[in-house]
């Protein structure tokens, strides 16, 4: 997790926050099982015998049984798409209807979820979350919300890094050619995997490549192909080439940027996730020249917004990370009522978010 996100929760958690720096404290960052950057191997399916037990922080619901395949909380179907909600402090992945706000339920339980970073719904229709803290990327299943395996992890039963150096799991992205793209926040990198296997595959883009610092768990590719990848120390907006993964100069200006994590083209437009100024700011998503502040800073209780999706009727969804919601803006960036009670449903410094059709 990144160092100021949750300040306003240490008299609840009763922990300490390293703050400045890539080493990140006890509330995220640098993974406690970050693997080594050894030798490379290439794995099968991560499914391999994974324990799967009850979190110690779980919506209020209550969890399924435990076994391995245990399928999420669940009180209803939504008619429309489902919104995603990763809690880092939780260790959950809480769902919503996204019309209604009604919440869903977890998604099953495993011990292998520790620090629910980045999160995306494969081509598979399943769905894959970034797990910082255990360096894990951990596959669930997209119509019952079931714990599936681990799809990308280091086996300590072996002397090869499996997951090629993975260090602190931010972004996971599948590309247009299939294979999943994963930030390593911790090495200043992005890696890539077999998008059906989890078998690392290469270093797409090499450890500080363009001065990226600290890549976080919001990068997109852009309509153009290429990679654009957020960089929280760096404080740019970093480009790549879709390819190659060779760096391209930085793609908006960078005296706005503070602390950005999330990117997301829409309508011909990038809109960045702010968090060091609590706003939404807006670029062409063509030119990456400046257009305007699209949500005002602080606007609706926004606090260290974070995760960003737009839904199917234009609506902007935004976590804030400090008030444990996910806000909602129209068209011209004023807010609109909430629908989800987030601390009702568990919710604890959310992260990133996605759609489920």
């Amino acid at each position: 997790m990144h160092r100021t996100l949750l300040i306003g929760l240490l008299p609840v958690l009763g922990c300490v926050v390293s703050v400045g720096g890539d080493e990140e404290g006890s509330t995220g960052g640098a993974s406690t099982g970050a693997a080594s950057t050894g030798e490379t191997g290439a794995p099968t399916s991560g499914g391999a015998a994974t324990t799967v037990e009850e979190t110690e922080t779980t919506a209020p619901t209550g969890e399924d049984d435990t076994s391995a395949g245990t399928s999420g909380d669940s009180t209803g179907e939504p008619a429309g798409p489902t919104l995603l909600v990763c809690s880092f402090v939780a260790d959950s992945v809480t769902r919503f209807d996204l019309a209604t706000g009604e919440f869903l339920g977890a998604l099953g339980a495993s011990e292998d979820l520790d620090g629910a970073l980045g999160v995306t719904v494969g081509p598979d229709g399943q769905i894959y979350v970034a797990s910082e803290e255990s360096n894990m990327v951990l596959r669930y299943d997209g119509a019952s919300g079931a714990f599936i395996d681990r799809f990308v992890w280091d086996d300590p039963m072996t002397p090869d890094d499996e997951t090629g150096g993975l260090s602190g799991p931010g972004a996971v992205l599948f590309g247009a050619d299939g294979m999943l793209y994963v930030s390593s926040f911790d090495s200043d990198a992005v890696l890539r995997y077999d998008g059906a296997t989890g078998a690392f595959v290469d270093v797409f883009v090499a450890e500080g490549a363009g001065g990226l610092d600290g890549p976080d768990a919001g990068m997109a590719f852009g309509p153009d192909g290429d990679l654009f990848v957020p960089g929280y120390y760096s404080n740019t907006v970093a480009r790549f080439d879709g390819v190659t993964g060779e760096p391209l100069p930085d793609f908006t200006p960078t005296d706005m940027l503070s602390a950005p994590r999330t990117l997301v083209f829409h309508a011909g437009h990038l809109y960045v996730a702010n968090e060091g100024t609590d706003e939404v700011l807006r670029f062409d998503g063509t030119t990456g020249a400046f257009v305007d502040v699209f949500v005002a800073m602080g606007a609706g209780g926004l606090d260290a917004p974070a995760g960003m999706v737009f839904g199917p009727d234009g609506v902007l969804h935004v976590a804030s990370v400090e008030t444990n919601t996910v806000l909602r803006y129209d068209a011209d960036g004023a807010p609109l009522p909430g629908l989800i009670d987030g601390p009702g449903a568990g919710i604890a410094a959310p992260t990133h978010i996605a759609l489920l059709p």
